[in-house]
């Protein structure tokens, strides 16, 4: 049977065995002497706790400074080559993050922040060595679990090199990005049909805002990932290199500038959701105008035949009287009238 998904929390060590079963094994000194030519390490660490840290990093015999590297997390991603091994670190949307145990009050809503990043996004740490791999992250992450669970038999992951397990999740983080986009833009259709329908709805901009922010934070967090993704592929990693993973990893690069062209592209959708939205505005403002102006015409008509009206002339039509008030009172009704329904025939309010 494959390795089942990790509770939530802690440092678990899953072996990938071509020649026996998948399973969970204990993580200690004894850890690495389950390895063979046809079986792959991992270990995952959530949580970030120092001592689940040290206890993953013990039996890898990993530096001193990669260590601290992990307990204290630099801002940006980055590359790392320790000769003996790769580290790396990517940085996760919040939106790929599953809500889990380890903290303590996790907030009802990720949409824009992240309970140990605070920026909206969470950190995920790669180290790479010849027959195993360590991950190291804060929460509960979407796509870890999913590859986890994809397996449901005996499977021959144990026969790929780490180098091949890392391109594998790093083509499941990307499918996050991929994810979040068709997200942004099933919004932006919505939106469009609410422009479309409400145009002078008030929380409209308000919402192309908070669209226009969750892309270009999306973009932020994958332009930033760049350093890595073309640093994995570039020669001079001859671990990775002169493996048989080295063409996955030119494959990813180009996966990773599809990503950052679908992530553009949502932001021209973004941007053409404004423009409709200021041309609805438009539309709007100018059917008001049309309309105030013809009904100004129509006042100003009335007014000027009421003014004549009251000059001071005595003609005999001026003595008829009660009769003659409501005669002029009835005609500019029915001028005005006369005047609404050829404006509404021919479209002009």
């Amino acid at each position: 049977m494959p390795p089942t998904a990790a509770a939530a929390g802690g440092a678990k060590a899953y072996l990938y065995d071509a020649e026996g079963h998948d399973r969970e094994v204990p993580l200690n000194a004894e850890l690495l002497e389950h390895l063979h030519e046809r079986a792959l390490l991992w270990i995952d660490v959530e949580g970030r706790a120092e001592e689940d840290i040290r206890r993953a990093a013990a039996p890898l015999k990993l530096d001193r400074t990669s260590v601290g590297d992990l307990l204290k997390p630099r801002p940006l991603p980055r590359l790392d080559n320790y000769g003996a091994y790769l580290q790396f670190s990517l940085l996760v949307p919040s939106e790929a993050v599953r809500p889990s145990s380890v903290a303590t009050e996790a907030p009802a809503s990720r949409a824009e922040s992240s309970p140990k990043s605070g920026s909206g996004h969470s950190r995920l740490d790669f180290i790479v060595g010849d027959n195993w791999l360590l991950t190291v992250h804060e929460e509960n992450l979407q796509f870890l679990q999913g590859f986890r669970a994809q397996d449901k038999a005996e499977t021959e992951i144990g026969a790929l090199s780490a180098q091949a397990l890392t391109a594998s999740l790093l083509d499941w983080h990307l499918e996050s990005f991929f994810k979040e986009v068709s997200r942004i833009e099933l919004a932006v259709d919505r939106l469009d049909e609410r422009i479309l329908a409400q145009p002078s709805s008030e929380d409209l901009l308000e919402r192309i805002l908070a669209i226009r922010r969750r892309t270009s934070r999306l973009r932020r967090l994958l332009v930033a990932q760049r350093p890595v993704f073309y640093g994995l592929s570039r020669p001079d990693q001859t671990r990775v290199a002169e493996s048989a993973a080295a063409g996955l990893f030119d494959a990813l690069a180009s996966r990773f500038e599809r990503a950052v062209d679908e992530v553009e592209h949502t932001r021209d959708l973004v941007v053409g959701c404004f423009e409709l939205f200021t041309s609805r505005s438009a539309q709007q403002t100018n059917e008001l105008v049309k309309a105030l102006t013809f009904f100004t015409v129509i006042i100003g008509s009335a007014a000027a035949i009421a003014g004549v009206f009251g000059m001071n002339f005595d003609p005999p039509f001026f003595q008829s009287g009660s009769i003659g008030f409501f005669a002029v009172t009835f005609g500019l009704a029915a001028l005005a009238l006369a005047a609404w329904v050829i404006g509404r025939r021919r479209r002009w309010i």
